[in-house]
């Protein structure tokens, strides 16, 4: 099979796009842990989305939505804190756990999203605190 030229360059400019996203996205991981040492003690998890230049954070029990309101994906997120998560159907954390497990994620703990997969998990979270040490 034989490409063209335009096709090449269109193929190789994807992947520099794609990689480059990847490093800005690593490059973001000691933000958002130093961020974390500045929250209050309620505060469990700093993100950072797509298409926003702040960091947002969420306290035990509130929603945190893989994907805000204005469309941009959560792309890294670092766990400020011990906490039990419980993944939810719905970006405002309505309706039943997905699965029914919750899942213990210690602090320091980072989550990048890559290739989008955070949406299969489900479409948003809410933790809790928990007796781990944090």
């Amino acid at each position: 099979m034989k490409f063209s030229s335009s096709t090449s360059a269109a193929v190789l400019g994807i992947l520099i796009t794609s990689c480059h996203a990847q490093v800005k996205l690593l490059a973001t991981i000691p933000e958002l842990a130093a961020y974390c040492s500045t929250v209050g003690p309620n505060t469990y998890v700093a993100v950072r989305y797509e298409n926003t230049s702040n960091i947002v954070t969420y306290d035990f029990n509130e929603c945190y939505p893989y994907e805000l309101p204005t469309g941009g994906l959560a792309q890294v997120a670092v766990f400020c804190k011990t906490t039990t998560c419980t993944n939810k159907p719905n970006p405002d954390c309505s309706g039943g756990a997905v699965p029914p497990v919750p899942v213990p994620i210690p602090a320091g703990t980072v989550l990048p999203n890559v290739v989008d997969f955070v949406q299969l998990l489900g479409q948003g979270a809410t933790c809790q605190r928990n007796g781990l040490s944090s």
